[in-house]
């Protein structure tokens, strides 16, 4: 296991089970935040103290991932594999709701094929939270409705040189 891949493994053990222990309370965030993160509640929708650079005041991990997922959300929407399949790492790993695991870049481009072929054009995304999770890593909490569906998604980000892409996205359906 490489440790880029023992990285992610250790941050999704550390935020797994607070997506857990939030479950079905959509909406809410105490669960999430006391236990995965001790940054004070987020001020604004679009940044919060954890996106800021102690040092010199600029956006960091946070704010580079909510951009990331909105592209891949903006992509996804347009029903364009190619710009999906660019928000992710080629190591990367899928747990759509209903669908088996796809891991890696091929077994991800197949799964959003199907995904986008029966996609609402008319469905909306929301992005919840998005903090960083040290310099490496960024997670990002959304909501997705298309139709009368609801889904909750978790990403899980990594710097890959100067670029975020994400690793990890684990989807589920509100009750």
């Amino acid at each position: 296991m490489s440790k880029h891949s023992q990285a992610r493994t250790l941050l999704l053990a550390a935020i797994f089970p607070a997506l857990l222990v939030t479950g079905c309370s959509s909406g809410t965030t105490q669960a999430m935040q006391g236990a995965a993160s001790p940054a004070p509640p987020m001020e604004s929708p679009d940044m919060s103290p954890s996106d800021m650079s102690p040092t010199q005041g600029t956006p960091t991990g946070g704010a580079e991932a909510r951009s990331v997922v909105q592209n891949f959300f903006d992509a996804l929407k347009s029903g364009n594999v190619d710009k999906i399949i660019e928000s992710f790492s080629r190591d990367a790993i899928v747990a759509w709701d209903g669908q088996a695991t796809a891991e890696g870049t091929e077994a991800i481009r197949t799964l959003f094929k199907d995904q986008v072929k029966d996609a609402d054009k008319q469905g909306s995304h929301a992005i919840d939270e998005a903090r960083a999770a040290g310099p490496e890593n960024a997670i990002v909490r959304a909501t997705s409705k298309q139709g009368e569906e609801t889904m909750r998604e978790l990403f899980v980000l990594a710097r890959e040189g100067n670029q975020w892409k994400i690793s990890e996205l684990m989807t589920n359906k509100t009750s």
